[in-house]
């Protein structure tokens, strides 16, 4: 994969319709863990993968559509949205760490709702340390492991823990402040 911008349609795909895209997108120890079931907690690697989601596809027959990035290099995030058989919508979450290129590590939340709103349009933006900040100070929220932050794109991603549950948000960052944000909290704590 050339950028995350790419690996993030690829990683859709590989749920939408082609498993074997596993091999491409992941390390041998690739981890993953989702915010609302275990099933993926035992899932380590490629292969696994791809029997993961080809019995997940037996089952589900859902489209993928990845939406907006935050990529910080080695670290990338991004909300995606899933087309389900009946026509419902939901939006969900990723947040990965790379090795090599490859996925290692990845944290995935699935919402009960669709965020249907028209996306920002990507724009730079600066000081998005300060943002964060200040996003996490007004919440009481702690960051679980190193955020990503975007200033080609105005977008902060991260992982948090709070007083009462575990979840992550992404946040778009317009002339200093938070233009727009998403909140995905999760059943369960995290595992890594």
């Amino acid at each position: 994969m050339e950028n995350n911008e790419e690996r993030m349609q690829q990683w859709c795909r590989m749920w939408s319709e082609d498993p074997m895209l596993a091999h491409e997108l992941m390390t041998p120890g690739c981890v993953q863990w989702s915010g609302q079931t275990t099933g993926l907690d035992g899932v380590v690697g490629p292969a696994e993968q791809v029997r993961f989601v080809e019995g997940y596809r037996a089952q589900h027959v859902n489209v993928f559509t990845a939406r907006v990035l935050a990529d910080g290099g080695d670290r990338f995030a991004y909300l995606w949205d899933v087309k389900k058989p009946d026509g419902g919508v939901v939006t969900g979450f990723d947040f990965n760490v790379l090795h090599g290129g490859k996925v290692a590590e990845n944290w995935t939340f699935a919402a009960d709702w669709h965020d249907s709103e028209p996306d920002l349009p990507y724009a730079g933006g600066d000081d998005l340390e300060k943002v964060l900040d200040d996003w996490l100070s007004r919440r009481g929220l702690t960051v679980h492991r190193e955020p990503v932050l975007d200033p080609v794109r105005g977008t902060i991603a991260f992982l948090w823990t709070g007083p009462a549950a575990s979840g992550a948000e992404l946040l778009a960052v317009r002339d200093g402040e938070v233009a727009r944000s998403w909140s995905l909290t999760g059943t369960r704590p995290f595992r890594y």
